[in-house]
């Protein structure tokens, strides 16, 4: 193992990944019972972070909370770092990630649900009588029995991936034909775009790497610390900075525990030969 990871860097980040992907499988086995989390840290280059925060659940991470009742509807919600899995009455299924608020509105005739804010993976209970309609800003989701994740964020256009079956993607605001989305296709909604609803393919490790959230984790592939500085700052109050631009551009390769901001602030630092502090609420990655 030791002379295959040696001859070439980029091996021993799809071995992290590998290995999360089988610690997810194992996870899955256990059927809901507690899984202590354990570290395994393997040696890495400048450029790639290895297998950090182990293969377990982040448990603190993971909350249920957020059912609240209104005139319209039911609504649940999750604070910064929280997730909630909720089962709807058709027997459909959502997790909710970070900061995330839905709405359901279900009557005979219809099922749906308004995605106000953050993200959610929908597992809809098949039932072709009845549709199941996701709306989120401009974007409108039709499913009958599918799969598939949401996610709305100010100032970013919406984005939708199809992890299984099919869906029929349109607009709320224009009437406009629905644009059919299958398994392994993603697609982003974006009003002030010259092509409102862009489509393209999305493979299924990188759909796997989307979800780990779910798991209360962050899974990162050749990512730069900017943005993963940016997807950290979606769970936790206190901020990674990257002290120079070009540090910036460095790229990491991991799965991590989605609130442990300072565990990928000083795993990046090891893997990259860099060095952290902290001020306040942010934690500085810059040179040694």
């Amino acid at each position: 193992m030791d002379v295959w990871l040696a001859g070439d860097s980029r091996r021993m980040g799809a071995w992290a990944m590998a290995r999360a992907t089988l610690a997810r499988v194992e996870l899955a086995q256990t059927d809901e019972q507690a899984v202590h989390a354990s570290s395994t840290k393997v040696g890495a280059t400048r450029r790639q972070l290895l297998w950090c925060a182990g293969a377990a659940v982040a448990a603190s991470a993971v909350a249920a909370v957020g059912l609240h009742l209104s005139g319209q509807g039911t609504y649940y919600e999750t604070a910064k770092g929280e997730m909630l899995r909720v089962a709807l009455p058709d027997g459909s299924v959502v997790n909710l990630n970070t900061a995330s608020r839905i709405e359901v509105r279900f009557t005979p005739q219809t099922r749906t649900v308004l995605l106000t804010r953050g993200e959610a993976l929908f597992d809809v209970a098949k039932n072709k009588a009845v549709p199941f309609v996701v709306e989120a800003g401009d974007a409108r989701v039709r499913a009958v029995g599918t799969a598939f994740t949401v996610r709305r964020q100010a100032d970013r256009a919406v984005g939708v991936i199809v992890s299984e079956g099919v869906v029929e993607l349109s607009r709320t605001t224009v009437a406009t034909q629905p644009v059919r989305l299958v398994q392994g296709m993603r697609a982003a909604v974006d009003p002030a775009a010259a092509s409102p609803i862009e489509t393209a393919r999305i493979s299924p490790d990188a759909i796997a790497q989307e979800l780990y959230w779910r798991e209360g984790m962050i899974a990162f592939r050749d990512t730069s610390l900017a943005q993963a500085a940016a997807e950290f700052a979606r769970y936790n109050d206190e901020k990674i900075m990257i002290a120079d631009p070009l540090i910036a551009q460095e790229t990491i390769t991991g799965l991590f525990v989605a609130n442990d901001p300072h565990g990928f602030a000083k795993a990046a630092a090891e893997s990259l030969g860099l060095a952290t502090r902290t001020d306040g609420n942010r934690i500085i990655l810059g040179p040694i």
